[in-house]
């Protein structure tokens, strides 16, 4: 991984969110806020030194922090073809915990709001205790205030507690805060499915894992991630269709991997990429110890398999040796 600095990593950043195939999430494992834009769609930047955007169905927002460190990574997919690509920017376990609520709590005019007509808006804290991120919600609505209020000092997810009713179908504003910056999402709640665009996720089972976020993420030790790029994927679309190999998409997520990737998952790709051109037989070949290179063996075959169609017959024979979905985790 490459040393950058906190100027070009802001740089970096902000010409990710200049380009509406990425998608982005901010939150932890079970509270989640993501963040896509369309083209055509009204989009603004900030003009205080701060790094986002703002449409009319959400925004994100962040500071400068000195210590953001970017980790890039890929992730395994179920369909034999396909893989994930995304990067998470971390800081350290002690800059990234908040001093969280566990009951619901009013917080008061959220004066930080990202956009000037909802600053006199109230804000309350869910009190989902999630240690990286405060997740909130914020109204104007007399009704729902009054709730709110009469709920203030309860867990909101005690079986006991009505109140999540009433905010699914109020649908407030959503407000993701953490130490470098917010989210916050304006679309209504989706009852039954997600709305396309930002949207939001609570999700009691995963929030009772206590994991800032999911074990396949591959984050160093003593890093929090406060914000995920779900970087353009050269095999689907960021509603998850399936569309023509882009091999240029490829190529652009390869180089950030370069810059920001672990250096032994980058090593064990080569290896594999170098092999397969040899057509090394894949008894001849290490796929590596640990679950994270036989991880890279895994995702190089993929990926040689799009950019080399005419090797069929190795491709499918270090298939069968090495990326039979069996046993690991998938996303």
């Amino acid at each position: 991984m490459f040393h950058t600095t906190p100027h070009t990593i802001f740089n970096k950043i902000d010409t990710f969110f200049s380009q509406h195939s990425h998608g982005w999430s901010m939150g932890s494992f079970g509270a989640i806020a993501e963040f896509t834009w369309d083209p055509g769609e009204p989009i603004q930047c900030f003009n205080d030194g701060r790094v986002g955007r703002v449409t009319p169905r959400g925004a994100i927002a962040l500071e400068t922090h000195q210590e953001l460190t970017p980790v890039a990574y890929e992730t395994i997919r179920k369909n034999p073809v396909h893989w994930g690509q995304a990067v998470a920017f971390c800081l350290p376990e002690a800059l990234a915990k908040r001093n969280t609520k566990n009951v619901l709590t009013e917080l008061g005019v959220d004066d930080a709001a990202l956009r000037t007509s909802d600053k006199q808006q109230i804000l309350f804290d869910m009190g989902l205790d999630q240690k990286i991120v405060d997740v909130c919600i914020r109204t104007d609505n007399p009704t729902l205030i009054s709730r709110l209020r009469n709920a203030c000092g309860k867990n909101l997810l005690a079986p006991d507690n009505d109140i999540m009713k009433h905010i699914i179908n109020a649908g407030p504003t959503r407000v993701f805060i953490t130490n470098i910056g917010r989210a916050e999402v304006y679309q209504p709640i989706g009852i039954d499915k997600s709305p396309e665009g930002p949207h939001t996720h609570v999700l009691p089972k995963l929030l009772a894992s206590g994991r800032a976020y999911s074990a396949n993420t591959p984050i160093p030790n003593g890093l929090l991630p406060m914000l995920t790029l779900h970087a353009a994927n050269p095999c689907v679309n960021k509603m998850g269709k399936i569309k023509v190999f882009e091999e240029t998409t490829h190529l652009d997520f390869q180089s950030t991997l370069q810059q920001w990737g672990d250096e032994n998952y980058l090593s064990q790709k080569n290896d594999t990429w170098e092999a397969l051109a040899q057509q090394v037989k894949p008894c001849d070949f290490d796929p590596g110890k640990s679950r994270h290179l036989r991880l890279a063996t895994r995702i190089a075959i993929r990926q040689y398999q799009h950019l080399h169609l005419e090797n069929t017959s190795t491709v499918n024979e270090w298939r069968e040796a090495f990326d039979k979905l069996i046993a690991e985790s998938v996303s």
